[in-house]
């Protein structure tokens, strides 16, 4: 497959084109995930080592893909156009690595997290679902590493797409590829929607998961077709999402990292938490009551005589800048336990300690509660009882 009179010219064009375009986008996707793995970098320096090496091995295994893709188009397309060149550009050179080993590795390790998260999430430990994608994602793999070994047997492209060596194993890495991300997609949704707390801020957030699972996992699964059903029709443009996949999967792994990343104050999260509307609406009214003109003072006592045994009570109601004070009277001291020796005292007696209670009432220590809370305008609050409880 060394002579260049087998290539003809539609074919070095249509490949040289779909290498350029996917060369861009492989870098698009990498200035992607570096701004990610920034993002998380910054957001979370205090999650588990695991998951760091998690998120930074991805991130050198995409860029050493984005090194060797870039070396393989240059010198494809660097040499001058003719017999050599038409063989350097029909050669594989590395894209054994760039289309199937990054691409299976990138896409098992993202499938087997899902099935960690399902595990992890299901409030029963459920092991159906994770050992499912758990065995996809694994022969998934496998097959990426098997369509290797047929990429770097094949040497060209033009062998490999006129061949039947690399059919299977490239059918079935895409095939069970595309299945698990389905299953993940129609699965992760269910377990967070039975993991919700009923509180509106954690179902706003579960929701807005689920939306993201399925939109990912739906793209991942169409990235897959797509690959498998250009390499099917022996078109030179399975390259493109070929080189791309794997670069989709490790994005998606880290938007998923970064899905705990919450914006404060910025644009379209009005209506994302009921917890920042009710400060913000709680910060108004307090500026609101601070600016407008002090409102007449109301205040409004209330004596009530208490019964044999117990000190007469006062309550006052204050209604000032349209807020509603409650002022209860002195705390009753808590009664002296008597003498087994002395004798009780008599009616009299009782009656003199009592107005000498009052009296001293006056001149004591007050022990006042407080209540303040914001009135609602043209409302009308009855009169708090002496007997309710605060």
């Amino acid at each position: 497959m060394d002579s260049s009179d087998e290539v003809s010219e539609q074919f070095a064009h249509s490949l040289a084109s779909s290498l350029i375009i996917a060369a861009y986008l492989n870098w698009a996707l990498l200035g992607i995930l570096c701004t990610q793995t920034l993002a998380y970098y910054l957001a979370f320096p205090r999650d588990r080592p695991l998951a760091k090496i998690l998120v930074y091995g991805v991130l050198l295994l995409e860029m050493t893909q984005t090194a060797l893709v870039s070396h393989d188009v240059f010198v494809a397309l660097a040499s001058p156009w003719g017999g050599e060149s038409l063989a350097k550009l029909n050669s594989i050179q590395n894209h054994w690595f760039s289309i199937s080993v990054s691409g299976g590795i990138s896409g098992g390790i993202g499938q087997l997290f899902f099935a960690y998260r399902i595990w992890f999430i299901s409030s029963e430990n459920s092991r159906g679902a994770p050992i499912i994608i758990s065995i996809l994602a694994t022969a998934s793999a496998v097959s990426a590493l098997v369509s290797a070994e047929s990429f770097f047997r094949a040497k060209t492209f033009s062998y490999l797409l006129n061949g039947n060596s690399g059919f299977a194993a490239i059918g079935t890495w895409n095939g069970i590829g595309a299945i698990c991300d389905i299953v993940i997609a129609l699965v992760m949704p269910y377990f967070l929607m039975r993991h919700g707390t009923g509180m509106p801020p954690t179902h706003i957030m579960i929701v807005k998961i689920v939306r993201l699972i399925l939109e990912t996992g739906t793209f991942n699964a169409v990235v897959a077709i797509l690959h498998m059903c250009l390499y099917f029709a022996n078109s030179q443009a399975f390259v493109v999402p070929g080189l791309a996949l794997s670069k989709v999967y490790a994005n998606i792994l880290l938007l998923l990292f970064n899905n705990r990343i919450k914006v404060v104050d910025g644009r379209g999260h009005a209506n994302e938490s009921s917890n920042s509307n009710w400060e913000a609406a709680f910060r108004e009214d307090m500026n609101r009551n601070n600016e407008q003109p002090p409102s007449p003072i109301t205040r409004k006592s209330v004596t009530r005589e208490a019964g044999p045994g117990r000190a007469r009570s006062t309550s006052t109601v204050i209604v000032s800048n349209n807020r509603l004070i409650f002022r209860l009277a002195d705390m009753p001291p808590s009664p002296q336990r008597a003498n087994p020796t002395e004798r009780p005292p008599s009616p009299a007696e009782r009656t003199r300690q009592s107005l000498e209670k009052d009296m001293t009432s006056s001149v004591g220590t007050r022990s006042d509660i407080s209540l303040h809370m914001p009135l609602e305008p043209n409302l009308s609050y009855p009169h708090p009882s002496m007997d309710s409880k605060v």
